[in-house]
């Protein structure tokens, strides 16, 4: 049994079932990604899908580490801001000089950088595992951001450098001069690039990139080094990351040192854990989710990252397999017909969650709108508009709401499992 875990082998054979399961999910997602820009037509909405899809795929490749090489890595960014500067000095040189070539294979580009990038720092932080590689990683995205910042003849500063993505030559009469055009191609490459990572995690590699996340030391005993393999999986991600970070320059046509910055592997981190690492499209899920929260928070109150902040406490604590977790914890009722046993925690759980969020919405602004008026600057925010007895109503209404979301929480995870045990019973 050591010699064939040695040698890795391959998976076994799925069943037709599964096969036939693995190309309706796909045949979906495909489906999905052709569809969207039919029913969201406007440059706003395919802007923010773009950046879904760019997100998505730099989420994915962060999984490639957290969840199938047990790896934290605070320096993914680096890769994905070595991808766009990459892909931003290939579209200036197309546009440059001319040539022939679209700017539909810049990401390749992006690809070539990022996996250059994680074989050369990859080479010495993937030594480590554990807290270590994650203090390492951190050291190392604090290093590429300083020098980007004094180097600006070549990262271009705060300014940035733009480009034009519009210059390249015309295959296919496509120019990428309309939003619609740039969100076909990342949603192309999105669906390539998670094709590609989904078939990494079903390779030797893959199961040896989780036997090592799980015990290195069985792995070292049987004859693999947990370094080496840490390390290609390193290489790996990088290289998707790149053409995340080319994908993203192309959109915005501008690549700033930015792109290196803490917050954005912070922001990476909090969508994979949102989603759900322990499951494939867990990241994607949650760059979808944290994309939309972002953007349309943004435009909505000055306190969007804190509720961005509390949405990721909440899930760390109360959902820790993400969005995904929660589905498929519940898929198994779902799927056996015990809906209809489960409907009313569901409303009580819905009802609570909907009462504690409204008096969260109405605290938060109340108290973050009399902080502001307290420096001088008016926000004609809900300060205006409620007085302190509808305050402390919100509050009350929030220990109630979460009162609720409690009983409806075990009553819910009483009947799941009473469910399940009866399916069981009658199979």
């Amino acid at each position: 049994m050591d010699e064939v875990i040695v040698n890795a082998p391959h998976a076994p054979h799925a069943s037709p079932a599964s096969w036939r399961g693995r190309v309706a999910v796909w045949s979906a997602f495909a489906a999905i990604l052709c569809v969207a820009p039919w029913c969201f037509p406007s440059d706003a909405a395919l802007t923010l899908m773009t950046q879904m899809g760019t997100a998505a795929i730099l989420a994915l490749s962060f999984n490639l580490l957290l969840g199938s090489t047990g790896l934290l890595s605070f320096c993914h960014a680096t890769y994905a801001g070595i991808g766009a500067y990459a892909g931003v000095w290939c579209m200036n040189r197309i546009g440059i000089h001319g040539l022939p070539v679209s700017m539909a294979l810049v990401p390749f580009a992006g690809a070539l950088a990022g996996g250059v990038a994680g074989a050369t720092l990859g080479y010495v932080t993937t030594r480590r595992a554990g807290m270590t590689f994650a203090m390492i990683t951190l050291g190392v995205a604090e290093l590429v951001w300083v020098m980007a910042a004094m180097l600006p003849e070549w990262f271009g500063g705060e300014r940035g450098i733009p480009t034009d993505r519009t210059l390249g030559a015309a295959w296919f009469g496509v120019t990428f001069a309309t939003q619609r055009e740039v969100y076909g191609l990342v949603a192309f490459w999105l669906f390539i690039s998670a094709g590609m990572m989904f078939g990494v995690t079903r390779t030797p590699l893959g199961f040896l990139a989780r036997a090592v996340r799980d015990n290195p030391v069985r792995v070292a005993f049987l004859g693999q080094s947990p370094a080496a393999v840490r390390y290609r999986m390193q290489i790996l991600a990088a290289a998707f990351a790149g053409v995340a970070g080319a994908l993203g320059a192309m959109n915005f046509e501008l690549v700033s040192a930015d792109t290196f910055s803490l917050e954005r592997s912070g922001i990476v981190l909090v969508f994979t854990v949102l989603g759900g690492a322990s499951y494939f499209a867990g990241p994607m899920l949650g760059a979808v989710v944290g994309v939309f929260a972002t953007v349309v928070l943004a435009t909505i109150t000055r306190a969007w990252q804190l509720y961005l902040g509390l949405g990721f406490l909440v899930v760390v604590v109360f959902a820790p397999g993400g969005i995904a977790g929660l589905l498929a914890a519940h898929w198994q009722a779902w799927r056996d017909g015990a809906l209809r046993k489960l409907w009313k925690p569901y409303a009580a759980l819905w009802a609570g969650g909907a009462l504690t969020l409204s008096a969260g919405v109405v605290i938060i602004e109340t108290i973050y709108d009399a902080r502001l008026a307290v420096d001088g600057v008016s926000t004609g925010g809900l300060t205006h508009r409620l007085g302190v007895g509808a305050w402390m109503l919100a509050v009350v209404a929030g220990l109630a709401g979460g009162a609720i979301l409690t009983f409806a929480g075990r009553r819910l995870r009483r009947k799941v499992g009473d469910a399940a045990v009866t399916v069981e019973v009658l199979r």
